[in-house]
């Protein structure tokens, strides 16, 4: 007996899901991980150095990670809950003056981004196959998914990383 088209189609869809996340999750699981360890290595006469000219500081950057955890979850949480509805954007220059990310320690806010994306991957753990193509509106960037949201998120880890990376290869 053969499956219908509509069947297999299903099937492939929660086994592509099931494979590229099982990716995603390890990758959003160790993206903190991975920028504490490295913020461990900037040496204290560094911390508050920004990594380019114009960017944020290593300090800024783990504040900036731990201040914006929440808002891509979120958009996220938006995206189940009102499907394409439209998301608010955020100055993020304007949020670390507001937020005061050149005076907070770095150490925490590495433990507050690890907890909170320990939230986002407790959130993002029980979607079932569907929810991951659940959109939302970005004003900037149009309509985004679910998924498209916790890839990018895996890649704003690795540019955050590179930032620090590279603070650590300067003399």
């Amino acid at each position: 007996m053969s499956l219908v088209w509509h069947d297999r189609n299903e099937i492939r869809s929660s086994l592509v899901c099931r494979v590229v996340h099982a990716y995603l999750m390890p990758a959003l699981e160790l993206g903190p991980h991975s920028i504490k360890r490295l913020l461990r290595q900037v040496p204290s006469e560094k911390i508050d150095i920004p990594t380019e000219e114009g960017r944020f500081t290593p300090r800024e950057v783990i504040a900036h990670l731990a201040d914006w955890e929440p808002v891509f979850l979120q958009r996220m949480q938006t995206a189940k809950s009102c499907p394409m509805a439209r998301v608010d954007v955020y100055d993020e220059a304007q949020w670390a003056i507001e937020h005061a990310y050149g005076a907070k320690d770095p150490l925490a806010q590495a433990d507050l981004f690890l907890q909170r994306r320990k939230q986002t991957i407790e959130w993002l753990s029980v979607l079932a196959p569907d929810d991951w193509k659940l959109t939302f509106t970005h004003p900037e960037r149009g309509e985004m998914t679910i998924e498209d949201q916790a890839n990018m998120l895996v890649g704003h880890d690795r540019y955050h990383v590179e930032q620090l990376t590279g603070v650590l290869e300067r003399d």
